[in-house]
């Protein structure tokens, strides 16, 4: 106090006003440290915030907050400090839904919708609300596959919106658009073109356009890509089928491209300058399908009526060429995969049985599907000739389809369909643990890290938190009974958990 006494009026105002400016930046650095504003957080990774210590129980009784309907959708909450935005989707007017919501009460503040010409293909168990918004302190950016780009502050105001085409694949858009400066940037990649797109976040302008280079070694155009991008650096990661992309930040220049065997799905994770992703394929798992016998063992097995045929009904009604259990979907498998139902189509002459070339044929097309898929780590500060960051190392068997990994304190965490939880140190690639979590059926859902715990969610609704560690360690596990194939959320005392047709918020007790 003296020697502020000491200081001239102009030395005071002037210490005044820097003291305002700190004050200021904290304010926005603590807010920034304690929101979630895109998917799974900060780069994608999953981490909570530090200050996020959610419930270790989550009891519909005892510590259920509050609970709120939604039309229905896949998007994960974003959060900027007492708001939480997501998306939605009502089949009966084809409207797309976006919800401001106050997260300690659970009360719709405002909702917006628009309604697209017409929506773009889905998966049986996908949704036009897929993707999840992203957020900075200015504004919210919502993203349609069928619509495009909304842009509205948090009153609920639009600001822009950037219309674009509908997306063209097979099962929709999944991948979140992402914030980094002024630019916003969307995975476009669809069935004829690999497009990533960056719009200026103020105005919704087009900054640059990228189109990403097939990895090598890919013998056909093949385009699909629902994996969030993700920031190393001055670099933009995209993980898309057979391969990972890296584009300059500030143009969209192509820097490198890994071929790896995968459909595309997960959103990658960067930790200590290391990048990992499941790269996954419907034939690279060998416990989802079944091997497709030769011509003489199907006949000697099968071949009840002893002719020289193969019939259709001879093979076995549960054989099929890919599986996905725990789906509840129309059949046990997913569609067009049951090994009848392809053998129809080597069936030439239309007699419902094959001659030992069709089945030959049958059998060359099933072993041309099958490649080593598995869950891999690349060090990007090291390059091979400056062209691409080398391979530290591979796990081949029970890789996770869609979740996204998990890594922290040095392991890497993953869970597949079946409720199978593998756990893998980071740095050498080695299997520390793999166990049933006691949760089956499938997983959409990624995993998060917060207040020192794990939390997993399984699609028919079951919550397991564990304990990280080199054994599994279960703290505790619930059920919802309902779908749940968005990633949950954790900041301060509060888990979010975005089911198919509602949002919950638990509290720590």
């Amino acid at each position: 106090m003296i020697l502020f006494k000491k200081l001239s009026m102009k030395a005071q105002i002037e210490s005044y006003l820097l003291a305002i400016f700190i004050f200021i930046i904290a304010g926005k650095v603590l807010a920034q440290n304690n929101s979630w504003s895109q998917f799974r957080g900060k780069n994608s990774s999953g981490i909570a915030p530090e200050r996020a210590t959610p419930p270790l129980e989550l009891n519909l009784e005892n510590n259920l907050a509050w609970k709120i309907p939604l039309s229905m959708g896949l998007s994960s909450p974003c959060i900027i400090d007492n708001r939480i935005f997501l998306t939605g989707f009502n089949p009966a007017d084809s409207a797309l839904s976006t919800y401001c919501i106050d997260r300690k009460s659970g009360s719709v503040l405002w909702e917006k919708k628009v309604f697209p010409d017409s929506l773009e293909n889905i998966h049986p168990i996908g949704s036009p609300a897929s993707a999840s918004i992203t957020a900075n302190d200015k504004a919210v950016y919502v993203y349609f596959g069928s619509y495009g780009i909304l842009c509205y502050n948090f009153g609920g105001k639009l600001l822009w919106e950037h219309r674009l085409p509908i997306l063209k694949t097979r099962y929709g858009s999944s991948a979140s658009p992402i914030l980094h400066d002024s630019l916003l940037i969307i995975n476009r990649v669809e069935s004829n073109n690999t497009t990533i797109l960056a719009l200026n976040c103020n105005s919704g302008k087009i900054a640059w356009t990228s189109d990403l280079k097939n990895p090598p070694g890919l013998l056909w155009d093949s385009f699909s890509s629902f994996a969030t991008p993700v920031i190393w650096k001055d670099q933009i990661i995209i993980h898309r089928n057979f391969g990972l992309n890296s584009i300059l930040l500030k143009d969209g220049t192509a820097v490198w491209t890994v071929g790896i065997v995968s459909t595309g799905v997960s959103t990658p994770v960067i930790e200590h300058e290391v990048l990992y992703v499941n790269g996954f394929l419907n034939m690279g798992e060998s416990l989802l399908y079944d091997e497709i016998s030769d011509f003489d063992t199907m006949m000697l097995k099968y071949n009840s009526d002893k002719d020289s045929l193969i019939d259709i009904s001879e093979i076995p009604a549960g054989w099929a060429l890919y599986r996905r259990p725990g789906l509840d979907l129309n059949q046990p498998y997913d569609s067009l995969y049951p090994i009848r139902a392809m053998a129809l189509n080597y069936d030439t002459d239309k007699d419902n049985a094959l001659k030992r070339d069709e089945w030959s044929k049958m059998k060359e097309f099933q072993l041309s599907l099958k490649q080593e898929h598995g869950v891999v780590a690349f060090k990007l500060d090291r390059y091979v000739d400056s062209i691409s960051p080398v391979l530290l190392w591979k796990e081949k068997e029970y890789v996770s389809e869609v979740p996204s990994l998990l890594v922290v304190n040095g392991r890497v965490y993953m869970v597949m369909n079946g409720g199978i939880l593998s756990c893998i140190d980071a740095t050498k690639g080695n299997l520390i643990f793999r166990e049933k979590i006691n949760a089956p059926g499938a997983y959409m859902a990624s995993p998060i890290y917060a207040g020192g715990n794990i939390y997993f969610a399984s699609y028919n609704g079951r919550i397991t938190i564990i304990k990280p560690g080199d054994k599994l360690n279960i703290i505790s596990q619930s059920d919802l009974h309902e779908k749940i194939a968005a990633s949950p959320v954790a900041m301060d005392d509060m888990l979010y958990i975005r089911t198919n047709y509602g949002l919950y918020a638990f509290i720590k007790l």
